[in-house]
């Protein structure tokens, strides 16, 4: 499991991780202004590692805590009741992770790390007792649980009305928007997740997710390179999405 360090008298001297951290004007601390920032101490009050295949949190488990991506990526995933696996979701540095339990305080998804990651748990007492007092933050989590909620319904229209190669062509242009926005390069980028993962949270098999990359690598959409993707005709893959005329 997760190794969780106990701040000391000596650290809490240091420097605070959003002080120095990249990814701190993708999450929370973007709300605040600098004389506002010491306040985050009381929500972040520590990083934790994650190692591949660890479970950060478990449906059903009493929520404490939401959690921003530090480094490394994670996947999200629910349980029907005859044991199937469905991702629902996949985390990128600087992306909130738990929003969904908020109203009943209990996780709703089993949520893994997909690499040796690193988090910044944000304790739910003091996110909420901050707010209250900085209506900034409060907007900034309003905003963030927002866009979730869009996402989600992108994801229901794209499962619901979209061929498979219009669900692989979004995927791969979402994911490189997602990179984008965290001065990450949007057309050279590693796919964490296996292709059946990449299937399971598309609602594709296995063996479509495989053809179609193979299929776009050879239309010279996309370069290759096992879990290494080049996008090459952005304006071509993006047209998979257009209406046909």
């Amino acid at each position: 499991m997760k190794s969780t360090p106990t701040p000391t008298a000596t650290q809490m001297d240091k420097p605070h991780p959003c002080d120095v951290c990249f990814q701190s004007k993708f999450c929370l601390p973007i709300a605040l202004a600098p004389q506002e920032m010491g306040r985050i101490r009381d929500v972040i009050q520590a990083t934790v590692r994650v190692h591949k295949g660890e479970t950060l949190f478990s449906t059903g488990q009493a929520m404490a805590k939401v959690y921003s991506v530090h480094a490394g990526s994670f996947k999200s995933y629910v349980t029907s009741p005859d044991g199937r696996e469905q991702i629902v979701g996949f985390h990128i540095p600087g992306e909130l992770m738990g929003l969904e339990g908020l109203g009943q305080n209990t996780y709703f998804t089993d949520t893994v790390a997909l690499e040796d990651s690193e988090v910044c748990e944000i304790d739910l007492r003091a996110l909420e007792t901050t707010t209250r007092d900085l209506p900034a933050l409060q907007h900034q989590l309003h905003c963030i649980v927002g866009n979730k909620l869009v996402r989600a319904q992108q994801d229901q229209f794209s499962l619901g009305s979209m061929h498979a190669d219009e669900r692989l062509a979004r995927f791969l242009l979402d994911l490189s928007e997602r990179f984008k926005a965290r001065g990450l390069s949007p057309d050279e980028f590693v796919l964490r997740m296996s292709r059946e993962e990449i299937g399971s949270y598309l609602g594709l098999k296995l063996e479509t997710v495989s053809r179609l990359m193979s299929k776009f690598h050879t239309a010279g959409l996309i370069h290759v390179a096992q879990r290494q993707i080049r996008i090459t005709d952005r304006r071509a893959l993006a047209e998979l999405l257009q209406p046909q005329t």
